[in-house]
């Protein structure tokens, strides 16, 4: 057989066999915008959902969602049950946001509930997951805020609060595998006057919920963790803390941190972790006008750096009582230190392991008024 003729057949044979044997089409399917659970009664899960749907005249394009919940034995069993009421193929493939009661996140190991999603190849690992004050399926019956339905709403503002470094960057492939050496913490929001709002993180111990920190806290955390993405931001007291004029108060922005964790193992076997956090910051606000004296500067980045390892004490204290490890301290004895890892009990010495807690200030710019 000719050569050329050779290559020929078995470019067409290739040609033919080329396509999707698997395609969905988003045309068939009713997309789910955003997902809740919340624990149910007599242990059955509640699950909600929300359905965008897009509809378009000739007098423009119209958002709607429609909301169901049921009652359900697990996960998967909640798919069904929803499916049965939903006219039209159903789908969570475009799932843009998963909430989590309170309640069930408190009570009961999350890890059976995401199960689902880890074993079907179209779960849309990507979706941000959040803990919400009460019941999910209230957040997600607001239904509209403003143009927008809640899942576009929620996945806009988890984005943003990422952005300012208020919250931690977390989706539902960020939990799996779990990490025995490092507890995690979910973004924790509340409904403000009608208004999805971001109060702060969760903090969890294992699979549960232990603790929370507010937005303020949360940032500091953040910067502890040594995570910062596109913003960073803090306004703090610039003078006597017992004064309460708005004018007391000082707006920078970190535009370099440097966080150096260490984890010492005395001969008597005993944990020691040492934690020197270093930032370099822009002033944004600052009412006193007085930084063009050096003397000034430099004593508002001691009284900055004051409050800020204040700050940073206060919060690993409220890590260690809720048992959070959001520094990942179990991970490094389990790598460095493995024999003394398999002696303790980590739930009962995490509380009481002593930190050295160091964090220094510099202001690198003052902004353009001299």
């Amino acid at each position: 057989m000719n050569k050329h003729l050779h290559w020929v057949m078995i470019g067409s044979i290739a040609a033919l066999l080329c396509g999707c044997w698997d395609q969905q089409l988003l045309k068939n399917e009713r997309n789910v915008s955003i997902s809740g659970m919340d624990q149910g009664t007599d242990g059955m899960l509640q699950s909600t959902v929300s359905i965008r749907d897009i509809t378009v005249t000739e007098a423009g394009s119209k958002d709607r969602s429609e909301v169901h919940s049921v009652m359900a034995r697990s996960s998967q069993h909640a798919t069904e049950l929803i499916d049965e009421e939903v006219s039209g193929g159903y789908s969570s493939a475009k799932l843009r946001v998963l909430l989590i009661g309170e309640a069930l996140v408190k009570n009961a190991d999350i890890k059976p509930y995401l199960d689902l999603y880890y074993r079907d190849p179209k779960s849309p690992l990507t979706a941000r997951i959040a803990v919400t004050k009460g019941k999910a399926k209230d957040m997600i019956e607001l239904q509209h805020i403003g143009t927008k339905t809640i899942g576009l709403y929620i996945d806009d503002l988890l984005s943003s609060m990422e952005e300012s470094s208020a919250i931690p960057r977390v989706n539902i492939e960020t939990l799996h595998p779990l990490d025995r050496g490092f507890d995690f913490a979910l973004p924790y929001l509340i409904n403000h006057k009608g208004m999805p709002t971001v109060s702060g993180i969760a903090m969890f111990s294992g699979t549960k919920m232990t603790g929370k920190l507010d937005r303020d806290e949360a940032r500091v955390y953040l910067l502890l963790s040594g995570s910062k993405n596109k913003n960073a931001r803090l306004t703090l007291k610039s003078v006597d803390l017992n004064k309460t004029n708005s004018y007391n108060y000082v707006t920078f922005e970190v535009k370099k941190l440097t966080r150096k964790l260490k984890v010492i193992v005395s001969d008597k076997q005993q944990i020691r972790v040492k934690l020197d956090l270093k930032l370099r910051v822009s002033i944004l606000e600052d009412p006193s006008d007085h930084l063009y004296k050096m003397s000034v500067m430099h004593d508002l980045e001691r009284f900055l750096s004051e409050q800020m390892r204040d700050e940073s004490i206060a919060i690993i204290q409220k890590m260690q009582l809720a048992k959070h490890d959001g520094f990942g301290i179990a991970r490094r004895l389990m790598s460095f230190h493995p024999e003394l890892w398999k002696q303790i009990d980590w739930k009962k010495e995490y509380p009481q392991i002593p930190f050295d807690t160091s964090v220094s200030l510099q202001i690198v710019n003052t902004g353009i008024t001299e």
